[in-house]
């Protein structure tokens, strides 16, 4: 029953518990399972060109073995590209995680340095205004300069030295930002008064002495 020229050595499958029909010349055998088929196959009792039924029509064992070979091949095919999908689609997300990650670490670290940016601007804020607001800021004694001033041009001599001193202290204190510059007019006629009484206080003195040494 053997077909001389047709390979023997293919491997006949079926899968499961499938059985098979075969015919040869019109002659039904059968069924088989195939096992038993490929058994035969291989002691070449039957042949590749024997007929089996498959799916409700007559097919040769050849014609068979091809269609389940592309049927397996394509299985193998679309399993490759399912895996190849499932492969990419999971290093997709990988690469997502990875760039949400670092995004998230990157915005992280921004919002700590703003935090830190923020707290030491208000730190350096706050020493500008705690040096600004504890100035000493000193009141004017401009009404006073002017009385030792007068006094001492009329009346006592270290008075118009005391305003003349007192009037050029306070005056750099002013320039300096460390008194109340209001009083800038009052403390330079004091001032200017005290030098005055000092130069004629020393004059009158030395007229003094020069008249008693020369009389």
């Amino acid at each position: 029953m053997n077909n001389p020229g047709e390979p023997s050595n293919i491997s006949f499958t079926g899968g499961g518990d499938a059985s098979f029909l075969l015919r040869w010349r019109g002659r039904q055998e059968g069924p088989y399972s195939a096992e038993l088929i490929q058994q035969k196959l291989s002691v070449n009792e039957i042949g590749m060109l024997h007929e089996i039924l498959h799916h409700g029509r007559w097919i040769t064992i050849r014609d068979y073995i091809a269609e389940r070979e592309a049927t397996l091949r394509a299985q193998r095919q679309a399993q490759e590209e399912q895996e190849r999908r499932e492969r990419e689609d999971t290093e997709r997300q990988a690469r997502e995680l990875e760039t949400h990650q670092r995004a998230a670490a990157l915005a992280e670290e921004k919002r700590r340095n703003d935090l830190l940016e923020a707290s030491l601007h208000e730190r350096q804020s706050g020493e500008r205004g705690r040096s600004t607001t504890t100035l000493p800021i000193k009141s004017h004694r401009g009404g006073l300069i002017l009385t030792y001033a007068l006094i001492g041009l009329f009346v006592c001599f270290p008075f118009s030295i005391g305003a003349w001193s007192m009037g050029s202290d306070d005056l750099r204190e002013m320039d300096a930002g460390l008194m109340d510059p209001g009083g800038r007019s009052l403390t330079s006629s004091g001032r200017s008064v005290g030098m005055l009484g000092t130069i004629l206080w020393i004059g009158g003195i030395l007229i003094y002495f020069l008249s008693g040494v020369f009389s």
